[in-house]
């Protein structure tokens, strides 16, 4: 058996040659999470000899991330803010990034507001706010059904289910003539191009349904666009999340359509312009 300073070793000189960058955290929670022990205790225990089966399951489980499967994956699940939510190659892995969005809609929602969440994968942005906001209820769409699979059994294991409507929908498809206080969209927004290379965790095994979109990656942020004023009640805001290069473009595509005022940027935690946020005029101007 391995003490636990060794194993963890180990597993970060074989992470480094694997080419991961993030290889002694990596490492760390790996061992951590298996072993059931905190991140700062496994220091505290470094000496400790690693029980033999947890030790047979670090190494096997740190074989596959050494081939680049994602961490996530290789454990099952994936924390966002406050939320554990399981996930697996049917969804992307939440993003950080994208804690930022979520901390919006929260300060943005009013008392009993409703929450439309676009493209919501493992669930995260609707979960999350619900977590925090008791007082709304969400309704949260995806075009794939693997994935609202996932995310209703992340509801169930929350104790959301009540609060989170989720709908199998094209965009706004299946919702008819449904209005909502927030509309929050983190779509698909990589190029083609963009796509062959990124990193081998993401390239080859997360879903490019939810990576990649045409016209740029600008397609299907485009037509959300687009369509969420008629789903937006007077006065209601939107998010997008996107990439930086992409905020000219959809600032000015909001200002173009004469449905949206105050328009902004919104910068990510490394200040980068991440998100576009927009109002629906309240009274006077016709949506389109």
């Amino acid at each position: 058996m391995s003490r636990f300073f060794e194993l963890r070793r180990e597993l970060r000189e074989e992470f480094t040659a694997a080419g991961i960058e993030s290889a002694g955290v990596d490492a760390d929670i790996l061992i951590s999470e298996l072993a059931g022990i905190g991140r700062g205790e496994l220091f505290l225990r470094s000496d400790e000899e690693v029980p033999s089966d947890v030790e047979r399951q670090i190494r096997s489980l740190a074989a596959r991330r050494a081939q680049r499967e994602p961490l996530q994956y290789l454990l099952g699940y994936a924390y966002f803010m406050e939320i554990r939510l399981d996930v697996s190659p049917e969804v992307l892995i939440p993003r950080p990034e994208t804690e930022r969005l979520v901390e919006w809609v929260v300060e943005q929602l009013p008392r009993n507001g409703t929450l439309l969440d676009l493209g919501t994968g493992s669930g995260a942005i609707a979960l999350a706010a619900a977590y925090e906001r008791p007082d709304i209820n969400v309704t949260a769409v995806d075009v794939s059904a693997d994935a609202l699979a996932i995310a209703m059994h992340n509801a169930g294991q929350l104790g959301l289910s009540q609060r989170v409507r989720f709908v199998e929908s094209n965009l706004f498809d299946a919702l008819e003539k449904e209005r909502f206080d927030l509309i929050a969209a983190n779509l698909p927004y990589v190029t083609d191009e963009e796509f062959a290379t990124l990193e081998p965790e993401v390239r080859c095994h997360e879903p490019r349904l939810a990576l990649t979109a045409a016209d740029a990656g600008f397609e299907l942020i485009r037509r959300a666009a687009l369509a969420a004023p008629r789903f937006l009640k007077p006065g209601g805001s939107v998010i997008f999340e996107l990439a930086p290069a992409q905020a000219p473009r959809l600032a000015q595509l909001l200002a173009d359509s004469g449905a949206y005022c105050r328009i902004a940027v919104l910068k990510d935690y490394t200040h980068r312009e991440r998100f576009i946020t927009a109002q629906r005029w309240e009274h006077g101007e016709t949506v389109r």
